[in-house]
């Protein structure tokens, strides 16, 4: 007599199966989605460095360039792009012209404004820096010329320039301004400034 055959007691083992290893699969996609976004990341803030890297030798560039008034970028001069210095007639001059001696002789003395052509480049070289620069708020000034003995501290919100030593010029951003906007982190007005912030000096 032959005894009934034994009952499969694994039923739904293969479905089982299935879903562990959609699991482990999912896991997967979720490690590799973390390593793209990390990827992209670098790949930005390297780009921000590079823009960075690029304005502090243009500043430093238009200083070298005006070596008479170099004394007049740092401080920086504050206002808005003076209109005369984008046309063909240049920046105002102070011009003298004064008669001695005998005969009379008379001597003309020009010298360039020590106000409007800073105060140009200034106003334009911060206008380039929040083009290309993620700032946060939109209005925040992201790079200064001044005098600093210690150019590696500073951030944002607070350049922390001492009016001495070497003219510097610093460009400092931030990258997490999105986090910044909820509180979570980064300058002006959320939670910490210096752990959020960039920031690249140079010294003339």
């Amino acid at each position: 007599m032959n005894s009934p055959a034994p009952r499969n007691l694994q039923f739904g083992v293969t479905m089982l199966e299935v879903l562990i290893a959609i699991v482990v699969f999912s896991f997967g996609l979720l490690g590799m989605l973390g390593l793209l976004a990390n990827g992209l990341k670098m790949t930005s803030s390297s780009q921000y460095r590079t823009i960075a890297a690029q304005q502090l030798t243009a500043m430093a560039d238009m200083i070298n360039a005006n070596p008479e008034i170099v004394f007049a970028y740092a401080p920086p001069a504050s206002g808005a792009a003076v209109t005369n210095c984008l046309t063909s007639t240049g920046c105002p001059t102070n011009v003298s012209t004064t008669t001695t001696g005998t005969p009379p002789l008379t001597t003309t003395t020009t010298s360039v404004s020590s106000n409007n052509l800073p105060q140009t480049d200034y106003a334009l070289w911060q206008q380039e820096l929040r083009t290309k620069l993620p700032p946060f708020p939109a209005t925040a000034n992201l790079g200064i010329v001044c005098l600093d003995s210690t150019p590696a501290d500073g951030d944002s919100s607070n350049f922390a320039c001492d009016g001495l030593g070497r003219l510097t010029v610093k460009i400092c951003w931030n990258e997490h301004g999105r986090v910044a906007i909820s509180g979570g982190g980064g300058s002006l007005g959320a939670a910490s400034a210096t752990s959020q912030d960039t920031c690249l000096t140079t010294q003339l």
